[in-house]
């Protein structure tokens, strides 16, 4: 898709915001630093199944490949990196290569250690319905057996960083839904009676992250998850997140590249 597309996009998110938000988009050096801000890409699944434990909250953190969707995700990432890139906006990756073995602690760790202002996991499943968005929020929890064989439950309880995590999320679900052409909610996420998963509502990554995380699932009328999707939708997921992050990261106080992110969209 042209950048010409992803503009519009966000612009029109910006504009969905409201004219505090447009109006620190355009205003250069808004927090006063040089400094592009950074954004971590999570291209959803592992390399190999692996049934660890957080070391910091205990967490279980249960990953394993998906077939196509690794290669989707990833293929998606890399694009989202370049038109992110393109508008001054640094981008890690935390996974290079479907083959990648590391788990969620070692991503939250790594966007942690690049100063990354938010970290976007990018999944695709089965279903336009299964479309959606899901951010961190005050109370969301997992709950299973721990490495002691006993009950545990970790919980979720940074205010600010999940308020920052809503926003995000509005953003990107409000630029995806436009580029997909239908609505993105921002809710949350079930994971009770999922056979080798703790129980509960919030994604692992998400729960043990200590920056803003958006966990983002494509929900696909021609396949989905394992069984990929098509090159139409791939470039409509492409612009929303694209779109999405650059709007989150105009309208961000802590970003020193919001003003020129701002002035470059709207020029």
């Amino acid at each position: 898709m042209a950048f010409t597309r992803i503009t519009a996009v966000t612009l029109a998110v910006l504009a969905v915001a409201g004219p505090a938000t447009a109006q620190a988009a355009e205003v250069p050096g808004l927090s006063g630093s040089s400094d592009p801000c950074t954004v971590a890409l999570d291209p959803g699944h592992n390399g190999e199944s692996t049934n660890t434990f957080d070391p910091v909250t205990g967490v279980l953190m249960a990953d394993y490949p998906n077939g196509q969707e690794d290669v989707d995700a990833l293929d998606i990432a890399r694009a989202v990196r370049d038109r992110v890139e393109d508008a001054g906006v640094r981008v890690v990756l935390l996974k290079d290569s479907i083959s990648d073995n590391v788990t969620y602690r070692e991503r939250v760790d790594r966007a942690a250690a690049e100063d990354a202002v938010m970290g976007v996991s990018i999944h695709t499943t089965p279903g336009a319905d299964a479309a959606e968005v899901y951010p961190q929020r005050v109370g969301g929890f997992r709950t299973g057996d721990g490495a002691d064989g006993q009950s545990h439950k970790v919980t979720f309880g940074d205010a600010a960083t999940a308020a920052e995590s809503q926003r995000f999320s509005t953003m990107i679900a409000g630029a995806r839904s436009v580029a997909e052409l239908r609505g993105v909610p921002v809710t949350d996420l079930s994971f009770d009676g999922r056979e080798g998963l703790w129980g509960g509502n919030l994604p692992v990554i998400a729960l043990i992250a200590d920056i803003p995380w958006v966990y983002n699932e494509f929900g696909s009328t021609t396949g989905g998850g394992a069984h990929g999707i098509s090159a139409a939708e791939k470039a409509r997921y492409v612009d929303g997140l694209s779109a999405g992050i650059l709007a989150g990261v105009a309208s961000s106080p802590t970003c020193g590249v919001a003003g020129s992110v701002g002035s470059a969209l709207s020029s």
